[in-house]
């Protein structure tokens, strides 16, 4: 009698348990607990959605402390004509994350692609290209100094054979213009912390050898890099995802000496035609989630959009692709709830 009155006190125990820990995820946002482990948790962030779209403003402003601006500060958007900045938007997305204490990271400074007209026409050499450049990257830098402390500099210039992409910076100043790049953003903001971002970056490959050995180098010489973004596009359909590969990377990223951060997080679905589909979506956030945890270095760790209606995938590869954490309805999926117990637990 005494064995089964303990196994029914065991047993209510433990759905007690079970229910408190519920009712505390629910209780709990991500941003929440992610600040119990020295974590910002990011999201990509539009500007029209966000004036817009009622829902998506209180998920952006609720769940994250970090926002990285998606599109309005590259430099098509940024500097459209020569000299003419247009800081309208971004200065509308910062004052709105100051007044719910949420960080902001710029992104990008410097990238082969999104580019204005005119620096085709204006960057024909080494010294044009450099003045366009510098100053391109100075003003940003310069203007939101004491408002943006994290910038993605420079943005996706390596092939996955490890070579460097051909791009019209590449064109006129060469190599030099990736270390050039965080020297100016470095004069105009001492005390920014200033990133490398690529995709194909999270585990040990070509592409991120080549890269890491580049930007160590470069970091040896005394260039200000202060860490590299690995962005983290991922495919559920992919069997080449390793959780263990991509900590090892991680660490071989802080053994270098830099930050890490995970930086454009989405998982997409529609090469994986299986009913499992949400539960590996939701293995893969997981995963990436523990590996940045268990680095001391990794600090960031950012979703590349907020709910299904607002992603890339869906808007220019599949409708099926329902890569991010939240709904087209701005509901949480699977893969919220797997991170937020993550973070509890």
């Amino acid at each position: 009698m005494k064995k089964h009155k303990w196994i029914w006190i065991g047993g209510v125990i433990l759905l007690i348990g079970i229910a408190l820990g519920g009712y505390m995820m629910e209780r709990q946002s991500l941003r929440k607990l992610a600040d119990n482990d020295d974590l910002r948790i990011g999201s990509s962030i539009r500007y029209d959605a966000l004036m817009e779209d009622t829902a998506y403003q209180e998920l952006a402003t609720t769940e994250f402390s970090s926002w990285t601006i998606e599109n309005e500060m590259k430099m098509d958007a940024m500097q459209p004509e020569e000299n003419a900045f247009n800081y309208v938007k971004v200065d509308e997305m910062t004052e709105m994350a100051q007044a719910h204490d949420i960080a902001i990271r710029g992104h990008v400074l410097v990238w082969g692609e999104a580019l204005p007209a005119w620096v085709q026409e204006q960057a024909v050499d080494r010294v044009s290209a450099e003045r366009i450049l510098k100053s391109h990257i100075q003003n940003i830098v310069t203007h939101y100094k004491g408002s943006i402390d994290t910038f993605d500099v420079v943005n996706e210039a390596y092939h996955d054979n490890g070579t460097l992409r051909d791009n019209i910076w590449l064109r006129t100043i060469g190599p030099d213009y990736i270390p050039l790049a965080f020297q100016w953003a470095h004069e105009a903001n001492p005390d920014a912390n200033l990133y490398y971002n690529d995709f194909g970056t999270e585990m040990s490959n070509k592409k991120s050898e080549a890269m890491l050995e580049a930007l160590s180098a470069w970091k040896e010489e005394g260039v200000p890099i202060d860490g590299i973004g690995t962005q983290m596009h991922l495919d559920a359909a992919d069997t080449r995802f390793s959780k263990d590969r991509i900590a090892e990377w991680f660490q071989r990223i802080e053994d270098a000496g830099f930050q890490v951060a995970v930086t454009e997080m989405d998982v997409k679905l529609q090469n994986l035609n299986n009913g499992d589909a949400k539960n590996i979506q939701a293995e893969r956030y997981r995963d990436v989630m523990e590996a940045c945890l268990d680095t001391a270095a990794c600090g960031e760790f950012t979703v590349w959009g907020i709910s299904d209606n607002h992603s890339w995938i869906t808007e220019q590869e599949s409708a099926d692709g329902k890569p991010l954490l939240f709904n087209e309805n701005s509901q949480p999926k699977k893969a919220y709830h797997t991170i937020q117990r993550k973070l509890l637990f």
